[in-house]
């Protein structure tokens, strides 16, 4: 009798015990859950699960947990995508200020890139409190695509940075780059510098005056119909030439004074300031000849190598 009374007794202590257990477990795993440590809480709460409303919070701590990682997931992935955006953007915002380019409007057309990246940017949103706002926050971070956005800001970096170098090589360049540049030009024939002996308009080196002045002949003008014994002699009536100065200012003032003579019998032919040149092309070539011999020699000024 004695021992039936002893094994009913160790039966409920052991009862007792067990369900101690369950009930420290049961504490602890709410803490955790409440702490958001659902992976935590849910281990705990899986080895109790017919205790009291146990299976309930397994199913709430799976949902949070599976929603807190896919969150947590997106949330890494954006941070890098914002970062290099961030990179973009500084670099794109360096160039701006960086240097002269050949086409200033490039600036504006970069600076409107920076800030259409600025405002495609998606935020790292604040964790909601529920699993399906949580699962909606990982969507928008994972929708965020910013393919289209860079490929336009290093467009226009590309661009304003071709510019800028190009410009760099038609800023009071040498004597010599300008000759072997014009040597590129297929319609050129003869090429020569003036020197301060020679120059019929005697500005070389002189304050305001042209750092170098370089006359050169066209295939398509019939020479012998041009005055002059030499190249220099017969000046840009032969094909054209570049006046280098050693500013912008100078290279426009002198432009301006050449326009004023435009559509007269004094007229030159045309003439455009590309850095700190003159580029200037022989009246005797019709209008669209002076356009594409122009351009033929903007670009041999103006290539990069």
């Amino acid at each position: 009798m004695k021992k039936k009374i002893f094994g009913v007794a160790l039966v409920m202590v052991m009862s007792l015990s067990l369900v101690g257990c369950k009930s420290s477990d049961y504490k602890k795993a709410v803490e955790l859950e409440e702490q958001g440590d659902y992976s935590g809480a849910l281990e705990l709460f899986n080895g109790i699960p017919d205790y009291k409303d146990s299976s309930d919070h397994i199913t709430y701590c799976t949902d949070m947990d599976n929603a807190v990682t896919a969150y947590d997931d997106a949330k890494t992935q954006l941070e890098t995508l914002n970062a290099d955006l961030q990179t973009k953007i500084d670099a794109a915002t360096t160039l701006t200020s960086s240097g002269t380019p050949l086409d200033e409007t490039l600036i504006t057309t970069l600076e409107t890139k920076v800030s259409e990246a600025k405002a495609a940017k998606v935020e790292v949103p604040e964790m909601p409190e529920t699993a399906e706002d949580i699962n909606k926050a990982a969507d928008t971070m994972n929708a965020a695509d910013y393919t289209s956005v860079i490929s336009s800001l290093d467009s226009a970096y590309s661009d304003l940075d071709t510019s800028i170098k190009q410009y760099a090589l038609v800023d009071n360049p040498t004597e010599a780059f300008v000759i072997e540049r014009l040597g590129n030009v297929e319609d050129i024939v003869d090429i020569s510098a003036v020197t301060e002996d020679n120059d019929p308009n005697g500005h070389l080196g002189r304050a305001g005056g042209y750092t170098a002045q370089i006359y050169f002949s066209s295939a398509n003008i019939n020479q012998s119909s041009v005055y002059g014994s030499t190249l220099i002699d017969k000046g840009t009536d032969a094909g054209g030439s570049i006046e280098v100065y050693s500013t912008v200012e100078d290279a426009t003032t002198r432009e301006t004074y050449l326009a004023a003579f435009d559509g007269g019998i004094f007229a030159s032919g045309s003439h455009k300031v590309v850095g700190t040149c003159l580029v200037r092309t022989s009246d005797k070539l019709t209008a669209s000849q002076q356009q594409e011999f122009e351009a033929a020699i903007i670009e041999a000024l103006t290539a990069l190598e």
